[in-house]
């Protein structure tokens, strides 16, 4: 039997403080009990180590856990100081050949499972616009036409998720065109509803229908669509009408829905702590990231059990949700016994689709 706070810790996807899982670390695993860890480089050390790591996490967990990193390639591109540079989205869509794109699916597939992952939060779904100010996503997006980023980032998620590692589309309903980095406060995307639907959301309703790219989880984005909520501010990640009516209803989409970090600027100069942690379960979310703080961590499962307790989250609202993680957890692959030498052999191969990537997408000189 679980008791009401472990069913609602299975919501919670959680960062770790260190390396090690040391003795707070081990308690803050067995209190929350979280359904999903998320580790960053401060979390990373050496291969073998974080090998270890992931190992002690599913060991210290009564419910197998979803193991995830951001290893998108280029400027997001965790393992950079363990496995060598891994080309971006952008460099791939330059070189404008998709065997590169579904190789580097593979490749990274290949690396995380040796290293006990189980869903990369990628790809990055998103449009490209042009923007004088950083929003976040330069070098990220795979192109500026949705069938570009259909293209490129379908061959990339069949191959990582034929090789064993959950993907994750991001970020929902479409995060291109903002000037503001979510990071830092929250961005308004000014496109008509017409306009998402027959370019941003396009991406997601061809993965969503297509079987060797279908997406088990999807992130919900940190910026406001007047669109779907008038001009409120709300977020799309706390937006019942984009979670639930727009991704569930119209969308039909059945697997998870994982917000997008609750610490961000966004949601942090938005909604207090505690009850975005709670608006973000209303709105249709199944998966919660809290991504440093343990104190928020406790904060928000204490929210949630609370919400649960109240009738405010009915106990039915909870069960749905945990039961779509199961059967998301369903499709994971056991990791790769690590050895050195297998580590060596697809850093050796990351190496050489870097190379290739790089030729492919520079500029070729022309004579004159």
């Amino acid at each position: 039997m679980f008791s009401l706070e472990q069913k609602v810790g299975q919501l919670l996807f959680i960062g770790l403080p260190g390396p090690t899982l040391d003795v707070e670390a081990q308690q803050l695993i067995k209190s929350i009990q979280p359904g999903g860890v998320i580790l960053f480089a401060r979390n990373l050390e050496s291969p073998q180590q974080t090998a270890e790591l992931t190992a002690d996490i599913r060991r210290f967990s009564r419910v197998m856990p979803l193991i995830a990193i951001d290893q998108e390639g280029g400027r997001v591109d965790r393992l950079r100081h363990l496995a060598g540079p891994m080309p971006s989205a952008k460099q791939i869509s330059l070189a404008d050949d998709a065997k590169l794109a579904f190789e580097l699916g593979v490749v990274t597939a290949d690396l995380l499972r040796l290293l006990g992952f189980n869903i990369n939060f990628a790809p990055v779904l998103d449009i490209e616009f042009p923007h004088d100010q950083p929003n976040g996503l330069e070098e990220r997006c795979w192109g500026g036409q949705a069938m570009t980023v259909i293209r490129f980032a379908g061959t990339y998620l069949e191959g990582l998720q034929n090789h064993g590692i959950l993907g994750c589309g991001k970020h929902f309903p479409g995060l291109g065109d903002t000037a503001v980095d979510s990071h830092h406060a929250l961005p308004t995307v000014n496109r008509s509803e017409k306009q998402l639907l027959a370019e941003d959301l396009r991406v997601y309703a061809d993965l969503f229908s297509t079987l060797y790219t279908r997406v088990p989880a999807v992130m919900t984005a940190h910026a406001s669509y007047p669109a779907f909520d008038g001009h409120s501010g709300i977020p799309a990640s706390l937006s019942r009408n984009v979670v639930t009516d727009l991704l569930r209803k119209r969308m039909e989409f059945s697997g998870i829905a994982i917000c997008d970090d609750l610490e961000m600027g966004a949601i942090q100069k938005t909604v207090e702590f505690p009850e975005a942690a709670v608006r973000a379960v209303e709105a249709g979310n199944d998966m919660l990231l809290i991504c440093s703080r343990p104190d928020l961590m406790q904060e928000a499962q204490t929210a949630l059990v609370r919400a649960v307790e109240t009738g405010r989250i009915p106990r039915s609202r909870l069960e749905v949700s945990i039961d779509r993680i199961a059967k998301v957890k369903a499709m994971v692959m056991a990791p790769y016994p690590y050895s050195a030498e297998a580590f060596r052999r697809v850093t050796e191969r990351l190496a050489a689709l870097h190379r290739a990537v790089m030729e492919s997408a520079a500029p070729q000189e022309t004579l004159s």
